[in-house]
């Protein structure tokens, strides 16, 4: 019978899970406690650009025109003003313009209290597909 050789492979492969385990528990406690600046989401709600953040002192949505072909040639479309704040986390929003916006890519750029930036996180496919056919009204 196999049984011992068995019984050390479920050994073996149970020391495995419990330190990928271990290791994805720890990882994560550490991102929680991070005191780095983060943003956390940016999306559409309703007619506001929305964002939440941690850390972050500045926040500004930025778009990739279609004939952009460097990070020189992105424009801001505006800079987000703080509707809550609440410890370290701050939930930011912007108006959406009116009119739309030739774009490629819609993004947030978030800023540290040194004013060097901290992170960017794009529109998520959702929020712009939102952004288009509910809030700017194109069928495409």
């Amino acid at each position: 019978m196999h049984v011992p050789h068995l019984r050390k492979k479920l050994k073996t492969l149970s020391v495995i899970i419990l330190l990928m385990l271990g290791v994805g528990i720890f990882s994560g406690i550490k991102r929680q406690s991070s005191d780095e600046p983060h943003i956390e989401y940016f999306d559409v709600d309703s007619a506001t650009f929305v964002s939440q953040t941690k850390y972050i002192k500045r926040m500004e949505v930025w778009m990739v025109p279609t004939n952009a072909k460097q990070e020189s040639d992105w424009k801001t479309i505006g800079i987000m003003q703080r509707s809550s704040h609440w410890f370290r986390s701050a939930t930011w929003i912007l108006p959406i313009p009116e009119k739309p916006v030739a774009a490629t890519q819609i993004m947030v750029r978030g800023y540290d209290e040194a004013g060097i930036e901290a992170d960017r996180v794009s529109l998520p496919w959702i929020g712009e597909k939102t952004l288009k056919k509910k809030i700017w009204k194109i069928e495409n």
